[in-house]
């Protein structure tokens, strides 16, 4: 991990970050793409353009070469009487390291640096939706069972 750097990503870091998701969800995952891409590299970069304000993107970088990427997004809430200048919510989303940097404590730091980026936003709480492979790495990080966070379809 010594020689890997976890910073905030920059708009020439989509190209990279969209082909992690790639072979996260495509090459890994199996599922089959609606796009080519270039197609998700564009889509990729214009996502970040159009919701800077609302989603923050870190990496992992070793070598210069992105090898990891994790996204929070800040859920503006309304304000309640004790908190009238509004509230945040905040949510770890498409958390993923390379296979040759995996187990080396990179999605940890990933993590943990956006759990300081939503601590700087004030937000209330932070939820990620984990798969079984990163349950206990957010576990570790302090994440717990929330009983009445419900979703829409139902998993179980």
């Amino acid at each position: 991990m010594d020689d890997v750097v976890i910073r905030a990503s920059r708009l020439e870091d989509m190209a990279a970050v969209a082909d992690l998701r790639w072979r996260w969800s495509v090459d890994e995952t199996g599922q089959a793409p609606t796009a080519t891409p270039g197609e998700y590299r564009e889509a990729t970069a214009a996502f970040a353009r159009e919701h800077a304000a609302s989603h923050r993107c870190v990496v992992a970088e070793r070598g210069g070469v992105v090898l990891g990427m994790a996204w929070l997004a800040l859920n503006a809430r309304p304000p309640v009487p004790h908190r009238p200048r509004g509230r945040v919510a905040a949510e770890l989303q498409s958390v993923y390291v390379h296979p040759d940097l995996r187990g080396g404590g990179v999605a940890g730091a990933l993590v943990a640096a956006l759990l300081d980026l939503a601590d700087e936003a004030g937000a209330e709480r932070v939820v990620v939706h984990s798969s079984a492979m990163g349950e206990s790495l957010y576990r570790r990080l302090g994440f717990g069972d929330a009983r009445l966070l419900l979703q829409r379809p139902p998993e179980d």
